[in-house]
């Protein structure tokens, strides 16, 4: 599948935003796989497997994406690898530039304590972008009801920093 101009996608996601509004997710996950097939992903934190499970249920094979920051807990690294075994998906791990180490040796150690933008920005940011770049659109797991921020969220949106469907 080519990639359409940005203008057209963020036409389409407008469009999609509205017309999906009350669709319950995984209507709109199919429309995602519908309308993109490869060039769509789910990022996933491993938080819990529901984004996943339902991704794989609207799209059997689609990608996956977690970022490993390199400070997960045990059981987030044991989620991921459970997802990848049980579940019709293809987990793509991304990773820093820097292991933990690495990036002590230069910038000090507990760099997210005293410059937690500088650490993200190395451990989350960039890998996300370099990870994203194949894909038109994605979907994340984020929750309306998580924060009054997020309340007015679209199901459907134009992430235009990205310049991707979100």
């Amino acid at each position: 599948m080519t990639r359409l101009e940005d203008t057209d996608l963020e036409g389409l996601a407008e469009r999609a935003g509205r017309d999906l509004e009350d669709a319950p997710a995984l209507e709109i996950l199919r429309w995602a796989a519908d309308t993109f097939g490869s060039r769509f992903c789910v990022t996933s934190s491993m938080e819990d497997a529901v984004v996943a499970h339902l991704a794989s249920r609207a799209f059997p094979g689609v990608d996956v994406v977690f970022l490993d920051t390199g400070y997960h807990f045990p059981e987030t690294i044991g989620t991921r690898d459970a997802v990848a075994a049980v579940m019709d998906v293809n987990v793509i791990t991304l990773t820093p530039r820097q292991t933990v180490a690495e990036q002590d040796a230069e910038y000090g150690p507990r760099l997210h304590d005293r410059d937690p933008d500088l650490c993200c920005a190395l451990r989350k940011v960039r890998p996300l972008e370099e990870g994203l770049r194949e894909y038109d659109a994605w979907a994340t797991g984020l929750r309306r009801d998580e924060s009054p921020t997020r309340a007015a969220t679209p199901v459907v949106g134009w992430d235009a920093r990205r310049r991707k469907v979100k």
